[in-house]
């Protein structure tokens, strides 16, 4: 995405599964194991297309492009506890993870994921960076997940910083979506320059 050398960034939120923590083969079998219990088989290479949406709208689409009949509150519930239970299996993303702990404390830092509260808040303590953060924003705390700009406007405002001064970094499509629609500069942490960005943001 593009991020100008502009003013120093407030506050810097942070996608959570694909950018600070590489937890998809997590999420990937939570769900593949919900759908199982219905007679069904999820795709790896299918699900890895459409990483950065929320639980419930993963759900429709695959149920709907498989064309397949199924119980989607039960789907969310299982997929939810499946992945809560193993949850101690993640891991950060190095360079990420890192830039987040050498700005705890500099200025407000916030988590903003369409994970469910459960999932993130175990994600990030089994990575022991539950604490850097001044606020975890999860998919319960907006009407609409990203690529909705809800998410990240609620993180900008729970941290008390206009969006516009905030900086996100992002992993997705959709993400980097949400936070170019809220109004926020974003890098996206899948190029090979992002370090050489957020250097220009906070030289």
């Amino acid at each position: 995405m593009t991020t100008r050398c502009a003013a120093r960034p407030e506050a810097v939120l942070f996608d959570c599964d694909g950018t600070l923590l590489l937890t998809a083969d997590i999420h990937y079998e939570g769900m593949a194991a919900a759908c199982a219990a219905q007679g069904c088989v999820m795709p790896r290479a299918w699900y890895m297309n459409v990483t950065g949406l929320g639980r419930k709208d993963t759900f429709a689409h695959f149920a709907a492009e498989f064309d397949l009949a199924l119980d989607h509150p039960r789907l969310v519930a299982d997929s939810i506890a499946n992945t809560a239970a193993i949850a101690d299996r993640t891991r950060i993303n190095p360079a990420v993870a890192a830039f987040a702990q050498n700005l705890a404390g500099m200025l407000p830092i916030a988590v903003v994921t369409n994970s469910e509260a459960i999932i993130a808040h175990a994600f990030l303590r089994a990575a022991n960076l539950h604490d850097l953060f001044n606020a975890i924003v999860t998919v319960e705390d907006a009407a609409h997940p990203k690529p909705d700009p809800a998410l990240y406007l609620a993180a900008a405002a729970r941290l008390d910083v206009a969006i516009g001064k905030c900086v996100v970094l992002e992993d997705s499509v959709q993400g980097l979506a949400a936070a170019k629609a809220a109004g926020a500069n974003c890098v996206d942490v899948r190029t090979q320059t992002w370090k050489n960005e957020i250097g220009c943001l906070f030289k």
